[in-house]
């Protein structure tokens, strides 16, 4: 009893992410999932089961993703569901395009859906349709931005960086901080599967390429005073101690719940498609990152991470943790 309600306890911090299907009104060059659009989505009787089993697990924190979730006809039901059940927090991970026309957008928040995170991919029309091939997908996507806004939700966006969109980091930053009053900004550099692994020639750019440019972005985010501005999928060692806190890596401790699989510690699931080169080893900070993507090293292999060895700030204990 003790440990089913520590268990449960610990959810109540933790993020319940539903991934409905994977369907999707884009068709990012990028996408990682691209081979996974044609499978089976979750009925409407089967996510309100999913919702009620996270809710009796002790998550307070939902997030309904994709593919795309705003295209299902059931997503508001669904929204109004999670909030009936006592979720304080029905996240919506979203492309904005449906969130564009006004009444629907009223609907969802109305539903109870308070934090919006949306998919932009570049601080312009030209970068963003250009990678989604939706034209008018970015001025559809600012309209569903600036509609929940105005309702009183959050929002926060994420952006998945290449070779088009690297350079332009910091003026990404600056659109949606300064100009669009996002919340939070989340930089991904992308883990080479579906789409962008076969245009990894064309779309792939090395994260030491990257790296000035995301530091940029930080550093504004940080003048900024912003709620949220976290890096995915790059390790420690290409960053200061003081942006450490700023990787999720263990503490990413999502419960992923997608069509035919559910995974109870993301970051863990990670750990196989990783390696460890030599130089890893002895980093303070390994059992927080768990090494190299595979298949990042196998397209650019590990000394521009490997090789530095994550620095480790004045007063840490030895764990590391």
């Amino acid at each position: 009893m003790k440990k089913a309600a520590a268990l449960k306890a610990a959810n109540a911090g933790r993020v319940y992410e539903l991934t409905l299907g994977y369907e999707c009104n884009c068709n990012c060059l990028f996408c990682s999932i691209a081979d996974k659009k044609q499978r089976r989505a979750k009925t409407t009787a089967e996510a309100m089961s999913d919702i009620s089993a996270a809710r009796a697990e002790g998550f307070r924190i939902i997030g309904f993703g994709g593919g795309e979730p705003t295209i299902r006809k059931d997503i508001v039901k669904l929204a109004a569901f999670a909030g009936a059940a006592g979720f304080d927090t029905i996240r919506v991970q979203t492309n904005g395009i449906m969130l564009s026309y006004p009444a629907f957008a009223k609907k969802l928040v109305g539903a109870g859906a308070g934090y919006f995170k949306f998919s932009i991919h570049g601080h312009t029309a030209e970068i963003h349709d250009r990678l989604t091939l939706v034209k008018g997908s970015f001025d559809r996507a600012l309209a569903g931005l600036r509609n929940v806004r105005a309702l009183g939700a959050r929002t926060g966006v994420d952006i998945v960086i290449n070779r088009l969109n690297y350079r332009f980091l910091p003026q990404y930053a600056e659109t949606f901080a300064l100009r669009e009053g996002v919340s939070g900004l989340g930089f991904i550099y992308p883990i080479y599967e579906g789409a962008m692994l076969a245009r990894a020639g064309t779309l792939g750019v090395k994260m030491s390429e990257a790296l000035p440019y995301v530091k940029e972005a930080l550093a504004l985010a940080r003048g900024l005073l912003l709620d949220r501005h976290i890096v995915f999928n790059m390790p420690y060692c290409l960053f200061e101690p003081r942006d450490y806190p700023l990787i999720p890596g263990v503490r990413l401790r999502l419960k992923v719940n997608s069509p035919g699989q559910i995974e109870e510690n993301v970051f863990l699931g990670s750990k196989g498609s990783k390696l460890r080169p030599p130089a890893c080893r002895a980093c303070w900070k390994l059992r927080d990152c768990g090494g190299i993507w595979k298949n990042y090293a196998a397209l650019y292999g590990t000394k521009e991470a490997a090789g530095c060895g994550a620095r480790k700030p004045a007063g840490t204990p030895p764990s590391g943790l």
